[in-house]
């Protein structure tokens, strides 16, 4: 566990976070761990501010933590920006708990995250943090192609496969458009018993000899009907057969936290079902635009894609006793 203090300069505090490369470890059965998780802690005249991520870098979750010195202003009005975006605000017993994420295509420079409270900051109502992005680079594998069907990478489609695949984006959107109040209050879980994964987050590949997209998840092997787990409580808000995703499941966990599951051999829940941490939603297969089974892990906060692994590994979710 890292713990970085800094000291105030007038308004802004910059969170210079030291940067360090960790490779995702391939074998485990538990759920990665937070030991070596960044924390940033502020203990501010009214107030405390806690920050945790894996890192500070492209694609990572971001766990916030704020808490009144005073409890009664628990019941008062806060509003918090992370880069100019207002996000979801949760009373967790006397603090104030938030998630967001930092974009892979993040350009270079100070992230900015703003407080405001008229109760905290009298005077000037707002205070501005600045933390540095660490640098990340996603890895680019030059020398393999993924062959996969044709009729995935080809431009030229049939009239009713077009149809059906604007009918599938459209059905996402409507997925990930969803606003529910925050529906866990623990630690994510990993979505397999047995781990290893495949292929890392934003991984860029050649498909069919054409540059493909970066990986939007993380990949983790496994045999065909394989169980596949909720990594967290939620709320199914899709489940249905895709052109690119084959069998696809989202699960809504509250404040536009999203997580999904692709390539599915079995969809076990059905839209609308509330399910557990750790309860089986489907079975592990290789349908849609997929070269053999597996379980393509996808996580959402607020519209921007995120290494689901940077949430698993998030340990201060729980409200402190």
């Amino acid at each position: 566990m890292k713990s970085v203090f800094f000291p105030i300069l007038f308004l802004i505090v910059t969170l210079s976070l030291p940067a360090e490369s960790k490779d995702v470890a391939k074998k485990k059965k538990e759920p990665v761990s937070s030991s070596s998780n960044y924390f940033v802690k502020k203990d501010e005249k009214n107030f405390s501010l806690v920050l945790e991520a894996r890192r500070f870098g492209r694609g990572e979750a971001v766990f916030f933590r704020l808490t009144p010195k005073n409890k009664k202003w628990i019941n008062e009005s806060f509003k918090a920006f992370w880069m100019g975006k207002e996000i979801f605000l949760t009373k967790q017993g006397d603090s104030f708990i938030s998630f967001f994420g930092i974009s892979p295509d993040t350009a270079p420079g100070p992230m900015t995250l703003e407080i405001q409270s008229k109760i905290l900051f009298v005077k000037r109502g707002t205070k501005q943090y600045q933390i540095i992005l660490e640098p990340t680079k996603f890895q680019v594998i030059k020398k393999q192609s993924i062959v996969v069907d044709n009729k995935f990478v080809v431009k030229e489609l049939p009239k009713e496969t077009l149809d059906f695949i604007k009918e599938c984006k459209e059905a996402k959107e409507a997925a990930f458009g969803k606003i529910s109040g925050l529906q866990f209050s623990d630690q994510f879980r990993n979505p397999l018993e047995s781990i290893y994964i495949t292929s890392k987050f934003y991984v860029r590949r050649d498909y069919n000899n054409k540059i493909g997209r970066p990986h939007g998840g993380v990949d983790f092997r496994g045999k065909i009907g394989t169980p596949i787990f909720a990594i967290q409580d939620g709320t199914v808000v899709l489940a249905r057969k895709m052109y690119y995703e084959g069998n696809f499941t989202i699960l809504d966990h509250g404040n536009k936290i999203f997580s999904f599951y692709m390539h599915q051999d079995e969809i076990g829940v059905k839209v609308g079902d509330k399910v557990k941490k750790g309860q089986e939603i489907g079975k592990v297969g290789t349908t849609g635009m997929s070269t053999g089974p597996h379980l393509h892990l996808g996580a959402k906060i607020a519209d921007t894609l995120i290494d689901p692994l940077s949430l698993i590994a998030l340990s201060e979710i729980t409200e402190p006793k």
